[in-house]
């Protein structure tokens, strides 16, 4: 899967198949949700917080 990202949303194709989600920064990560509901959950594709 690969993805352009903005700052509100990413474009991400998988194979051949593109597909549209919104960008939420929040202080527990960022997350990816689709702009049609393929599925309930968010998608969480970074962390927050220090590795100590």
């Amino acid at each position: 899967m690969s993805c352009f990202v903005t700052e509100k949303k990413a474009v991400c194709k998988v194979g051949e198949k593109m597909a549209a989600f919104y960008v939420f920064d929040t202080p527990h990560g960022v997350y990816l949700r689709p702009e049609i509901k393929l599925v309930d959950d968010w998608i969480k594709v970074a962390h927050r917080g220090d590795d100590k």
